[in-house]
Protein backbone atom coordinates (compact mmCIF):
# COMPACT_ATOMS: atom_id res chain seq x y z
CA UNK A 1 0.00 0.00 0.00
CA UNK A 2 1.37 3.39 -0.95
CA UNK A 3 2.07 5.75 1.92
CA UNK A 4 0.37 9.12 2.06
CA UNK A 5 2.82 12.00 2.12
CA UNK A 6 1.71 14.48 4.75
CA UNK A 7 2.89 18.06 4.58
CA UNK A 8 2.34 20.84 7.06
CA UNK A 9 1.30 23.92 5.12
CA UNK A 10 2.11 27.46 6.16
CA UNK A 11 0.97 30.86 4.94
CA UNK A 12 3.74 30.92 2.34
CA UNK A 13 2.46 27.64 0.89
CA UNK A 14 -1.08 28.99 0.74
CA UNK A 15 0.19 32.04 -1.14
CA UNK A 16 2.00 29.79 -3.63
CA UNK A 17 -1.17 27.81 -4.27
CA UNK A 18 -3.23 30.99 -4.63
CA UNK A 19 -0.81 32.30 -7.24
CA UNK A 20 -0.92 29.03 -9.19
CA UNK A 21 -4.71 29.13 -9.00
CA UNK A 22 -4.73 32.36 -11.06
CA UNK A 23 -2.86 30.82 -13.98
CA UNK A 24 -0.19 28.18 -14.61
CA UNK A 25 3.18 29.48 -13.38
CA UNK A 26 6.84 28.59 -13.75
CA UNK A 27 9.12 28.47 -10.67
CA UNK A 28 10.82 31.67 -11.88
CA UNK A 29 7.47 33.47 -12.06
CA UNK A 30 6.53 32.22 -8.58
CA UNK A 31 9.87 33.43 -7.26
CA UNK A 32 9.14 36.93 -8.62
CA UNK A 33 5.79 36.97 -6.85
CA UNK A 34 7.25 35.58 -3.63
CA UNK A 35 10.00 38.23 -3.66
CA UNK A 36 7.30 40.90 -3.53
CA UNK A 37 5.45 39.16 -0.68
CA UNK A 38 5.95 39.43 3.09
CA UNK A 39 7.65 36.00 3.28
CA UNK A 40 9.98 35.64 0.28
CA UNK A 41 11.91 32.45 -0.41
CA UNK A 42 15.66 32.73 0.28
CA UNK A 43 16.47 31.37 -3.18
CA UNK A 44 14.93 29.88 -6.29
CA UNK A 45 16.36 26.53 -5.21
CA UNK A 46 14.41 26.68 -1.93
CA UNK A 47 11.22 27.42 -3.86
CA UNK A 48 11.84 24.50 -6.22
CA UNK A 49 12.30 22.14 -3.28
CA UNK A 50 9.01 23.32 -1.80
CA UNK A 51 7.27 22.77 -5.12
CA UNK A 52 8.53 19.19 -5.17
CA UNK A 53 7.06 18.67 -1.71
CA UNK A 54 3.72 20.19 -2.74
CA UNK A 55 3.68 17.95 -5.80
CA UNK A 56 4.49 14.88 -3.70
CA UNK A 57 1.61 15.83 -1.40
CA UNK A 58 -0.71 15.79 -4.41
CA UNK A 59 -1.57 19.50 -4.38
CA UNK A 60 0.10 20.54 -7.67
CA UNK A 61 1.36 18.97 -10.86
CA UNK A 62 3.87 20.18 -13.42
CA UNK A 63 4.87 19.70 -17.06
CA UNK A 64 7.47 21.24 -19.40
CA UNK A 65 6.55 23.99 -21.84
CA UNK A 66 7.02 23.07 -25.51
CA UNK A 67 8.65 26.35 -26.53
CA UNK A 68 11.97 27.24 -28.14
CA UNK A 69 14.60 28.11 -25.53
CA UNK A 70 18.37 28.22 -25.33
CA UNK A 71 18.39 25.85 -22.35
CA UNK A 72 15.96 23.48 -20.66
CA UNK A 73 12.29 24.13 -21.29
CA UNK A 74 10.69 25.74 -18.24
CA UNK A 75 8.15 23.77 -16.25
CA UNK A 76 4.71 25.15 -15.50
CA UNK A 77 2.59 24.11 -12.54
CA UNK A 78 -1.17 23.76 -12.07
CA UNK A 79 -3.31 22.83 -9.09
CA UNK A 80 -4.62 19.31 -8.77
CA UNK A 81 -8.19 18.65 -7.67
CA UNK A 82 -6.94 18.24 -4.09
CA UNK A 83 -5.06 21.53 -4.33
CA UNK A 84 -8.18 23.27 -5.62
CA UNK A 85 -10.31 21.80 -2.80
CA UNK A 86 -7.71 22.85 -0.25
CA UNK A 87 -8.00 26.48 -1.39
CA UNK A 88 -11.71 26.68 -2.11
CA UNK A 89 -13.21 24.09 0.22
CA UNK A 90 -14.48 20.58 -0.36
CA UNK A 91 -17.94 21.84 -1.33
CA UNK A 92 -16.67 24.15 -4.09
CA UNK A 93 -17.67 23.21 -7.62
CA UNK A 94 -14.67 21.87 -9.54
CA UNK A 95 -13.71 23.43 -12.88
CA UNK A 96 -13.76 21.27 -15.99
CA UNK A 97 -11.35 18.35 -16.18
CA UNK A 98 -8.99 20.10 -18.60
CA UNK A 99 -8.36 22.77 -15.94
CA UNK A 100 -6.21 20.21 -14.09
CA UNK A 101 -4.65 18.54 -17.12
CA UNK A 102 -1.55 19.17 -19.18
CA UNK A 103 -1.87 22.05 -21.63
CA UNK A 104 -2.21 21.41 -25.33
CA UNK A 105 1.04 22.49 -27.07
CA UNK A 106 -1.09 24.87 -29.14
CA UNK A 107 -1.81 26.88 -25.96
CA UNK A 108 1.73 27.02 -24.56
CA UNK A 109 2.72 30.38 -26.04
CA UNK A 110 -0.59 31.95 -25.04
CA UNK A 111 -0.44 30.64 -21.47
CA UNK A 112 3.19 31.62 -20.91
CA UNK A 113 2.52 35.11 -22.29
CA UNK A 114 -0.60 35.53 -20.17
CA UNK A 115 1.15 34.39 -16.98
CA UNK A 116 4.07 36.75 -17.71
CA UNK A 117 1.60 39.64 -18.00
CA UNK A 118 -0.26 38.72 -14.80
CA UNK A 119 2.96 38.33 -12.79
CA UNK A 120 4.28 41.67 -14.03
CA UNK A 121 1.05 43.45 -13.08
CA UNK A 122 1.00 41.83 -9.64
CA UNK A 123 4.63 42.63 -8.84
CA UNK A 124 4.31 46.20 -10.15
CA UNK A 125 1.13 46.75 -8.16
CA UNK A 126 2.78 45.67 -4.90
CA UNK A 127 5.63 48.08 -5.56
CA UNK A 128 3.13 50.95 -5.49
CA UNK A 129 1.14 49.70 -2.51
CA UNK A 130 -1.75 48.50 -4.72
CA UNK A 131 -3.37 45.07 -4.55
CA UNK A 132 -5.05 42.89 -7.17
CA UNK A 133 -8.27 41.37 -5.87
CA UNK A 134 -10.93 39.01 -7.16
CA UNK A 135 -8.81 37.64 -9.99
CA UNK A 136 -10.88 35.38 -12.25
CA UNK A 137 -9.09 32.78 -14.33
CA UNK A 138 -9.13 32.53 -18.11
CA UNK A 139 -12.57 31.57 -19.48
CA UNK A 140 -14.14 31.53 -16.01
CA UNK A 141 -16.19 34.72 -16.58
CA UNK A 142 -18.87 34.98 -19.26
CA UNK A 143 -19.96 38.39 -20.57
CA UNK A 144 -23.18 38.46 -22.58
CA UNK A 145 -24.62 41.24 -24.72
CA UNK A 146 -26.90 39.87 -27.40
CA UNK A 147 -25.77 38.55 -29.85
CA UNK A 148 -22.27 38.43 -28.31
CA UNK A 149 -20.79 36.05 -25.73
CA UNK A 150 -17.25 36.74 -24.52
CA UNK A 151 -14.89 34.81 -22.26
CA UNK A 152 -12.00 37.12 -21.24
CA UNK A 153 -8.48 35.79 -20.70
CA UNK A 154 -8.63 37.22 -17.18
CA UNK A 155 -10.70 39.55 -15.04
CA UNK A 156 -9.47 41.39 -11.97
CA UNK A 157 -10.11 44.29 -9.63
CA UNK A 158 -7.18 46.51 -8.69
CA UNK A 159 -7.41 48.38 -5.41
CA UNK A 160 -5.23 51.47 -5.38
CA UNK A 161 -3.21 52.39 -2.30
CA UNK A 162 -5.85 54.97 -1.32
CA UNK A 163 -8.62 52.35 -1.40
CA UNK A 164 -10.20 53.20 -4.74
CA UNK A 165 -10.88 50.23 -7.01
CA UNK A 166 -10.64 49.73 -10.79
CA UNK A 167 -11.89 46.79 -12.84
CA UNK A 168 -10.23 45.23 -15.89
CA UNK A 169 -10.62 42.45 -18.43
CA UNK A 170 -7.58 40.98 -20.20
CA UNK A 171 -7.67 40.15 -23.90
CA UNK A 172 -4.33 38.70 -24.95
CA UNK A 173 -3.71 38.56 -28.70
CA UNK A 174 -1.15 36.13 -30.13
CA UNK A 175 -1.80 37.06 -33.74
CA UNK A 176 -3.55 33.75 -34.50
CA UNK A 177 -7.01 35.21 -35.14
CA UNK A 178 -8.06 37.39 -38.04
CA UNK A 179 -8.61 41.00 -37.10
CA UNK A 180 -11.61 41.14 -39.41
CA UNK A 181 -13.73 38.49 -41.10
CA UNK A 182 -16.87 38.68 -43.21
CA UNK A 183 -17.85 35.24 -41.96
CA UNK A 184 -19.64 34.77 -38.65
CA UNK A 185 -16.55 33.29 -36.99
CA UNK A 186 -14.33 34.26 -34.09
CA UNK A 187 -12.23 37.31 -34.93
CA UNK A 188 -10.85 40.37 -33.15
CA UNK A 189 -13.54 42.65 -34.54
CA UNK A 190 -16.32 40.49 -33.12
CA UNK A 191 -14.67 40.50 -29.68
CA UNK A 192 -14.30 44.27 -29.74
CA UNK A 193 -17.93 44.73 -30.73
CA UNK A 194 -18.96 42.36 -27.97
CA UNK A 195 -17.04 44.25 -25.29
CA UNK A 196 -18.38 47.58 -26.54
CA UNK A 197 -21.96 46.25 -26.54
CA UNK A 198 -21.51 44.90 -23.00
CA UNK A 199 -20.06 48.20 -21.77
CA UNK A 200 -22.93 50.13 -23.37
CA UNK A 201 -25.26 48.60 -20.80
CA UNK A 202 -23.70 50.72 -18.04
CA UNK A 203 -23.74 54.46 -17.47
CA UNK A 204 -20.59 56.53 -16.97
CA UNK A 205 -20.24 55.96 -13.21
CA UNK A 206 -21.67 52.46 -12.88
CA UNK A 207 -19.49 50.35 -10.59
CA UNK A 208 -19.74 47.49 -13.11
CA UNK A 209 -17.78 49.42 -15.73
CA UNK A 210 -14.33 48.13 -16.65
CA UNK A 211 -11.50 48.64 -19.11
CA UNK A 212 -10.36 45.97 -21.57
CA UNK A 213 -6.59 45.54 -21.77
CA UNK A 214 -5.71 44.62 -25.36
CA UNK A 215 -2.22 43.16 -25.09
CA UNK A 216 -0.57 41.80 -28.21
CA UNK A 217 2.48 39.54 -28.30
CA UNK A 218 3.15 40.34 -31.95
CA UNK A 219 3.99 43.50 -33.88
CA UNK A 220 3.20 47.08 -33.02
CA UNK A 221 1.49 47.33 -36.41
CA UNK A 222 -1.09 44.75 -35.37
CA UNK A 223 -1.81 46.65 -32.15
CA UNK A 224 -2.30 49.86 -34.14
CA UNK A 225 -4.71 48.01 -36.43
CA UNK A 226 -6.72 46.76 -33.45
CA UNK A 227 -6.94 50.21 -31.83
CA UNK A 228 -7.96 51.78 -35.12
CA UNK A 229 -10.67 49.16 -35.45
CA UNK A 230 -11.81 49.85 -31.87
CA UNK A 231 -12.10 53.53 -32.68
CA UNK A 232 -14.34 52.74 -35.65
CA UNK A 233 -16.74 50.32 -33.96
CA UNK A 234 -17.36 52.06 -30.61
CA UNK A 235 -20.91 53.31 -30.18
CA UNK A 236 -19.69 56.23 -28.08
CA UNK A 237 -16.29 57.47 -29.35
CA UNK A 238 -15.93 59.71 -26.28
CA UNK A 239 -15.89 56.74 -23.93
CA UNK A 240 -12.78 54.69 -23.20
CA UNK A 241 -13.35 50.94 -23.39
CA UNK A 242 -9.99 49.61 -24.62
CA UNK A 243 -6.37 50.19 -23.62
CA UNK A 244 -3.71 48.65 -25.86
CA UNK A 245 -0.11 47.66 -25.25
CA UNK A 246 2.58 45.40 -26.66
CA UNK A 247 3.59 42.68 -24.20
CA UNK A 248 7.34 42.87 -24.80
CA UNK A 249 7.31 46.63 -24.24
CA UNK A 250 5.01 46.38 -21.25
CA UNK A 251 7.20 43.84 -19.45
CA UNK A 252 10.15 46.25 -19.53
CA UNK A 253 8.43 49.20 -17.83
CA UNK A 254 6.32 50.00 -14.79
CA UNK A 255 2.71 50.33 -16.05
CA UNK A 256 1.75 52.30 -12.92
CA UNK A 257 4.46 54.93 -13.39
CA UNK A 258 4.93 55.06 -17.17
CA UNK A 259 2.23 55.60 -19.80
CA UNK A 260 2.47 52.10 -21.23
CA UNK A 261 -1.09 51.87 -22.59
CA UNK A 262 -2.78 53.69 -25.45
CA UNK A 263 -6.51 54.25 -25.99
CA UNK A 264 -8.44 54.41 -29.28
CA UNK A 265 -7.76 58.14 -29.55
CA UNK A 266 -4.00 57.63 -29.40
CA UNK A 267 -3.73 59.01 -25.86
CA UNK A 268 -1.02 57.44 -23.68
CA UNK A 269 -2.09 56.29 -20.20
CA UNK A 270 -0.82 54.65 -17.04
CA UNK A 271 -2.86 51.67 -15.90
CA UNK A 272 -4.70 53.62 -13.20
CA UNK A 273 -4.79 57.37 -12.44
CA UNK A 274 -2.31 58.55 -9.84
CA UNK A 275 -3.73 58.84 -6.34
CA UNK A 276 -4.66 62.39 -5.23
CA UNK A 277 -1.70 64.28 -3.79
CA UNK A 278 -1.81 65.02 -0.07
CA UNK A 279 -1.98 68.65 1.05
CA UNK A 280 0.24 70.10 3.75
CA UNK A 281 -2.49 69.51 6.30
CA UNK A 282 -2.50 65.83 5.44
CA UNK A 283 -5.84 65.97 3.65
CA UNK A 284 -6.32 64.80 0.08
CA UNK A 285 -6.42 67.41 -2.63
CA UNK A 286 -9.79 67.14 -4.42
CA UNK A 287 -9.72 65.79 -7.98
CA UNK A 288 -12.23 65.74 -10.79
CA UNK A 289 -13.90 62.36 -10.70
CA UNK A 290 -12.28 59.85 -13.03
CA UNK A 291 -12.55 56.10 -13.23
CA UNK A 292 -10.47 53.24 -14.48
CA UNK A 293 -13.66 51.84 -15.99
CA UNK A 294 -14.65 54.89 -17.98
Amino acid sequence: MAKTFKLRLGSRDVELLQNIDRCPLTPEQMFQLAAAAEQPFPSLGDLRRRLRQLKRAGLINGWPYAIATTGRSPFYFKLTRDGFRFLHGTEAALPRRRHFEQLSPYHHHHTLSLSSLVVHLLVSAVRHGHTIEHYARENSVCLKADPFTIYPDGVFVLRRSDGRSFSFCIELDNGTERVRSKLDVECIERKLRGYDAHQSQFDAYDSNRYLVLLVTTRSRKRLDHMLMLASGIQRDPNRTVFLGANLQTLLQIDPFATAAFEDHRGLKRVLVPFAPAASKSGESVPQVRATGVQ
